[in-house]
């Protein structure tokens, strides 16, 4: 028995053994209290636990590009939950489920990019990639492309911002010693001059090549 004083029920002498008082966005609330709490441990459920891990260790290395790309223009989400939730159902395969990095999603613009995109392991680290530029926009080709590169294996992100002009057609890049024998994938930020937001060219970000044996560390 316990005497209660709260705007809801005013100063009550009754029994509250369930009962939790709150105050939320200025808001007087009550709500019971749970008596058992469970932990289902389903093997649905356990996957999915499983899935929601990895993606978002995944996507808070690269979270900061993805914000920039978004430039605000999200309303009813952050990019951090949509990105999350695109992954988490459609880049996995496989029972008990696996990361398919050819599935991983960075953003869901469409726009400019580039096209036959290769990604090739060379001695010391070295990672060539090789693209059409897939545009005749005097901008979009002077413009600098950024690479983001993940290990399949770890699952490591490694990000080569301005690394190449478009029109180049070419770059290499350097991924850490501990990346050796693993394959990589790429993905590319470009950017459509067709399309603006936040003031700027959009930025696109798709994933292009590797996941493969040609693009083995070496």
């Amino acid at each position: 028995m316990a005497i209660v004083q709260n705007p809801i029920t005013g100063r009550t002498k009754k029994t509250f053994g369930t009962a939790v008082f709150s105050k939320q966005f200025g808001n007087n609330t009550m709500r019971s209290k749970a008596m058992d709490v469970r932990n289902p441990r389903t093997e649905g459920q356990v996957n999915q636990r499983n899935k929601f891990s990895i993606i978002v260790d995944l996507i808070r290395q690269v979270l900061p590009l993805i914000n920039e790309v978004y430039a605000g223009s999200l309303t009813s989400m952050s990019p951090y939950n949509k990105i999350t939730s695109i992954n988490v159902k459609n880049a996995f395969v496989g029972e008990p489920p696996e990361l398919d990095h050819t599935k991983v999603v960075l953003c869901d613009f469409t726009g400019s990019t580039v096209k036959n995109v290769t990604l090739t392991g060379q001695p010391d680290q070295v990672m060539d990639i090789a693209w059409d530029p897939n545009t005749t926009n005097a901008d979009e080709l002077a413009s600098l492309l950024t690479f983001v590169l993940f290990n399949c294996s770890t699952n490591e992100a490694a990000i080569f911002r301005d690394a190449a002009a478009r029109g180049d057609g070419m770059a290499s890049v350097t991924v850490p010693d501990e990346w050796v024998d693993a394959q990589t994938s790429l993905h590319v930020l470009t950017r459509d001059f067709s399309q603006t937001l936040a003031g700027a060219p959009k930025g696109i970000v798709k994933f292009k090549g590797g996941a493969d044996l040609s693009s083995v560390v070496k």
